[in-house]
């Protein structure tokens, strides 16, 4: 799925989800205001109130797409690939399928080092993991170092013997989100500051309104 569908795609489910929210927070305003006021308090603003914030939520997903690439050196969640570097220019990445990664030598690809990969663990100098075949991998950072389709019994005292620790397994996809997460949760904060602002003063004004006609 190409980026522009996805950003088509996403600004068509925040109209409509927008609209729902909007005839929503009409319904509310609309319901306290015969409840206080004696006379008709408008309340229309309510409803336009999230559809007006649309392209301020473009603007944050425009950069957020670019603390992704510039600041967090992932890819952002706009497109049908996601790759990061897990040491130099050793990266893990996925193209079409979020849950099937592959190890490639550098962040443009290049020949697979480990294909396949649906669960890895990373530390200091080395990294590991079980492939779609329930294979076992190690790939040691240090001496550039590869074991390959090691059965589990292999495995376990293999990688504590190179890592000097015992495995930890998970989701490549968990990795690639953990690397993003302290990101995207400022994104978020900064996405939610000027909308709740805006809102206050909304309610704020409804609320004068209403106390004058009351």
């Amino acid at each position: 799925m190409g980026s522009l569908f996805q950003l088509i795609f996403v600004g068509i489910g925040y109209v409509f989800l927008a609209t729902v929210a909007g005839f929503v927070l009409l319904l509310l305003a609309k319901v306290l205001s015969l409840f206080v006021s004696r006379s008709m308090v408008p309340v229309g603003q309510f409803f336009w109130f999230p559809i007006k914030l649309g392209p301020y939520f473009l603007l944050a997903i425009i950069a957020n797409i670019f603390v992704c690439g510039l600041i967090r050196n992932v890819d952002p969640p706009l497109t049908d690939y996601w790759s990061l570097p897990v040491a130099g220019q050793l990266t893990l990445g996925a193209i079409d399928q979020p849950d099937i990664w592959n190890l490639w030598p550098e962040r443009n690809g290049g020949e697979v080092l480990v294909s396949d990969i649906v669960s890895m663990g990373v530390t200091d100098n080395t990294v590991y993991g079980k492939t779609k075949s329930d294979a076992y991998f190690i790939y040691s950072l240090n001496a550039a170092q590869q074991f390959s389709d090691l059965s589990e019994d292999q495995f376990n005292p293999e990688i504590i013997k190179i890592a000097g620790e015992n495995p930890t397994l998970q989701r490549p996809s968990d990795y690639y989100y953990d690397n993003r997460d302290t990101g995207d949760l400022i994104t978020l904060l900064l996405i939610l500051i000027y909308p709740l602002c805006r809102f206050y003063k909304l309610c704020k004004d409804f609320h004068d309104r209403l106390m004058h006609s009351a």
